[in-house]
């Protein structure tokens, strides 16, 4: 009759290891798509990006109201 426990220890062995390559192919493909440096426009100052955000009437609302 074989040892329950031994035989639960494998199970776990499996599993971890099986959690361990799914963690790392997870790791690999995020790091694969990520976007190259340079291609999402840069915002230089909290006022451009507010210019960035709002949508153009609420520009243009902002625009004529403020001081």
């Amino acid at each position: 009759m074989p040892n329950p426990t031994r035989a639960w220890q494998l199970i776990s062995l499996a599993l971890a290891g099986a959690l361990i390559v799914t963690l790392a192919e997870l790791y690999r493909s995020s790091t694969a798509y990520r976007p190259a440096i340079g291609t999402v426009p840069r915002v230089s100052s909290a006022a451009s990006f507010e210019h960035l955000a709002l949508s153009p009437n609420a520009r243009r609302v902002h625009e004529r109201y403020s001081l």
